[in-house]
């Protein structure tokens, strides 16, 4: 064992002259503990609320998406059909079509994004899991229905049993004399859906067909939305679908299609974390208060080690030792608390988000790896910078 090491943790136990110190070494661990606790605790709600954010996106956040190089709508080349169905990594591909369009329900009108899918598009995209009232249906019988946001539901101030119907709007490509210059539809809601903001707030989806036909894009559609068995693969599966892709055919991923959602969940995560950080940073001052009070409440045995041969280089290792074990102590029961209130939250949701329609009802958390390993390496630094720089500045000046 270190000498060093050794007389650090008599130090850190022992009775101190002035019963002082040894309340503010403890406020020194507690403070390192609550700031790592409060680390891993905001970091982990944020992963969580970032992978329900994913998740919630995901039915319209495809892992590749295949989109003609001009124009809305395209016939899609069999050859590329006969690919996508025969390749081992793709779990479904979807036929859409999409476009703006305006609705109008009584005397509120509105644009909005109708998005045409097939009757399977819910259970292999799992959208079903989003829905929030009503079934996922697109057609019953003969007539059409459509499924709609809740944000989009609330502001036009629809539910699921409506005495009359919502009107659709688009323009009439092949308008004459005798034609009117807009398509107009009706269709009643089947379902409401719950995701992001922006997208509850405007999207309709509705069946293929009945798309097709208001458009004016009959056996056309606007993309192939592609899901695969495993998005590790997305590369890879990229890479190999290429040779099928020519210049009429654009293939992006999902972070090509969504540039800003990943970076802005980023850099959101990455000011919460030097937000906190910096409020370690000043909780570390008691670390500083600690070793400096405890420097000058043994500054009589600084001449016995000088006596016994030690020079200052050894003197300052067994303070900073003395703040590294500080440091340590309190990261280590933080980490420990803090990844338990976040096991016991996912386990049992003991923080509910209270009253409302949500998708989940307690606060979601994940715990990541590596944010525990970027943890542990910021608050070691920001302790070892706190205990070497008075430690230095006060054994150089007490122990001459």
């Amino acid at each position: 064992m270190k000498l060093s090491f050794f007389i650090a943790r008599r130090y850190l136990f022992s009775k101190k002259k002035q019963n002082a110190i040894n309340i503010i070494s403890v406020i020194s661990v507690v403070g390192v503990a609550i700031g790592t606790s409060a680390l891993v605790i905001i970091l982990s709600v944020f992963n969580g609320i970032d992978l329900l954010l994913q998740k919630s996106t995901d039915s319209f956040t495809p892992d590749l998406v295949i989109t003609p190089s001009s124009g809305k709508f395209s016939a899609f080349d069999s050859t590329l059909l006969l690919a996508l169905r025969q390749h081992p990594g793709i779990a479904s591909y979807h036929p859409v079509i999409e476009e703006k369009a305006l609705v109008k329900y009584e005397e509120k009108l509105l644009p909005v994004t109708i998005k045409g899918v097939t009757e399977t598009y819910a259970r292999e995209t799992h959208l079903e899991d989003n829905i929030i009232q009503g079934t996922f249906r697109l057609k019953e019988g003969d007539t059409y229905q459509a499924v709609i946001g809740y944000g989009l539901a609330a502001e036009l101030g629809i539910g699921l049993h409506l005495l009359s119907p919502m009107t659709f709007y688009y323009p009439n490509k092949k308008t004459g004399l005798t034609t009117s210059a807009l398509n107009t539809e009706r269709l009643y809601p089947s379902a409401l859906f719950s995701s992001q903001q922006e997208i509850e707030a405007q999207y309709v989806l509705t069946d293929l067909s009945w798309a097709q036909q208001f458009f004016g894009a009959a056996q056309q559609i606007s993309k192939i939305e592609i899901r695969l068995s495993d998005s590790r693969q997305l590369s890879t599966v990229k890479e190999e679908l290429a040779p099928f892709i020519d210049s009429s055919y654009r293939l992006e991923d999902k972070f090509e299609l969504n540039r800003a959602f990943y970076a802005m969940m980023k850099s959101e995560k990455l000011a919460v974390f030097l937000i906190l950080l910096f409020i370690l940073l000043i909780a570390s001052f008691n670390i500083i208060g600690s070793i400096s009070m405890l420097i000058l409440d043994k500054k009589e045995d600084l001449c016995t080690y000088k006596a016994l041969g030690m020079n200052n280089r050894h003197i300052i290792s067994i303070f900073k030792t003395e703040g590294n074990l500080i440091t340590v102590a309190g990261a280590l029961i933080g980490l420990v608390t803090g990844t338990a209130i976040c096991l016991l939250q996912e386990r049992y949701g003991l923080i509910t988000l209270g009253d409302g329609s949500y998708i989940i009802s307690a606060y979601p958390v994940k715990i990541v790896i590596s944010d525990i390993l970027y943890i542990i390496l910021a608050v070691l630094l920001i302790g070892y910078t706190a205990s070497y720089f008075p430690v230095r500045y006060l054994v150089n000046k007490l122990a001459k």
